[in-house]
């Protein structure tokens, strides 16, 4: 069995969205990105005007085209700032199924163990099959607690009164962390698609943990 990483108080201590059955799982995870940004204390701030951005950058505010974009540099070191390469959530081991895509800006002195300033941060939308507006964010935490709660593998299921914590190691497979709860529903081991058909239950609710 996995070692347990989190005692079961910590979960609680841990960023929580809940959201009722009558979504499936990988919608559900969909959906985390303004909690996550909640839960570290980052506040969204008016990008064009806190980063001193031309008129004109208003129809190119996607990140890639930022990520290299000399003018947008020098916007930044006029006010003392720098930015990160881009990064995207697929590279990290997380279960999200809406992916995103963000970028540090820290202070110009500033190494990148340091906690930045702000982070610029885009996700995708499928139905549109492009990415949303980007969106910038003060950092007023640390901003470790951004990439745990991005890469977070945690579930709580409640049905009946009843709470049951999954552990994900991959995409397709959770494991019981309260294994003493285990049943003919709630097994040990699931598999995503297992999950899927208990979500669908009258009175299920599933907390992202």
């Amino acid at each position: 069995m996995p070692r347990i990483v989190k005692s079961y108080k910590q979960f609680f201590d841990s960023l929580q969205i809940t959201i009722s059955g009558t979504m499936g799982l990988r919608e559900s995870l969909g959906v985390m990105y303004d909690a996550i940004m909640s839960s570290i204390g980052a506040e969204e701030v008016d990008l064009m005007d806190t980063l001193k951005l031309p008129g004109e950058y208003a129809d190119k505010l996607r990140l890639d085209f930022l990520a290299d974009d000399i003018v947008f540099v020098n916007s930044l070191a006029s006010l003392g700032l720098k930015k990160s390469g881009m990064q995207n959530s697929e590279d990290f081991e997380t279960y999200l199924s809406r992916p995103c895509r963000f970028m540090m800006v820290y202070n110009v002195e500033s190494n990148e163990l340091e906690n930045p300033v702000f982070i610029l941060i885009q996700s995708w939308n499928e139905s549109l099959s492009d990415w949303e507006t980007l969106r910038l964010f003060r950092l007023n935490g640390d901003v470790k607690k951004f990439y745990d709660k991005l890469s977070s593998k945690v579930i709580q299921i409640e049905k009946d009164g009843t709470k049951y914590v999954y552990n994900s190691t991959n995409r397709n497979e959770w494991v019981l962390q309260n294994p003493d709860r285990a049943g003919k529903k709630f097994k040990k081991y699931l598999r995503t698609d297992e999950l899927e058909e208990i979500l669908k239950g009258e009175g299920v609710r599933l907390q992202i943990i």
